[in-house]
């Protein structure tokens, strides 16, 4: 969890009106480093004979995979030292904000970065580092569906369609950002993630 270079990012206005401007030189708040969305839409090539038509013919399956790294944190001090009634004031950074090595779910979410390595600036000064200097965790997620028209043997234009869809099929957990704020006592923990596999099933009557 390196700090951002501040070279060749773009700007998207003075978090702080008497702060330096150079400070908030950086990489937008929707910026994402890496992004990756593929999806497919297959129609099962079976044709089942006589009743198993019916039943196991027809099918169409769906999904989505989407890829993501983490999207930008600004360190807040949480306290106006700078004593000029905004409150938008950051940290001074003393150390490496980030940890040699894997580490365990847990421990990320325990502590996403090392909050030891930031400290409240002097009084009067608004802190040493800039805007969205280090990243949150990545989104990693699969959407699935399958379809299936049923069709009526007294009408063709009466088709039953049944649908099931998983969203986050394999379930893994996504975490949320963590805490900015460095006066919070969750300062650098996670408390929030998406949603688990959630599975919704339907019939639609369509003539």
């Amino acid at each position: 969890m390196d700090l951002l270079s501040n070279t060749a990012f773009e700007g998207n206005g003075n978090t702080h009106p008497y702060d330096s401007i150079d400070r908030d030189y950086a990489v937008s708040s929707f910026h994402r480093t890496a992004r990756l969305t593929a999806s497919f839409n297959w129609a099962l090539p079976w044709k089942p004979q006589n009743a198993a038509k019916w039943l196991l013919g027809g099918w169409q399956t769906n999904g989505i995979f989407t890829l993501q790294s983490g999207a930008p944190l600004t360190i807040s001090n949480g306290v106006d030292i700078s004593l000029t009634g905004i409150g938008q004031d950051r940290v001074d950074i003393v150390g490496n904000p980030g940890f040699a090595g894997d580490r365990s779910r847990g421990e990320q979410v325990q502590q996403w970065f090392n909050t030891a390595a930031f400290a409240q600036p002097a009084p009067g000064t608004f802190g040493t580092i800039g805007r969205n200097t280090l990243r949150g965790p990545g989104l990693n997620t699969f959407d699935f569906s399958a379809f299936k028209n049923f069709p009526m043997p007294f009408s063709e234009k009466h088709k039953l369609e049944f649908r099931a869809e998983f969203f986050n099929l394999f379930n893994r957990v996504n975490l949320g950002n963590p805490n900015t704020a460095r006066n919070n006592s969750l300062f650098g923990r996670i408390t929030s993630a998406g949603d688990p596999r959630i599975i919704q099933l339907g019939l639609r009557y369509a003539f």
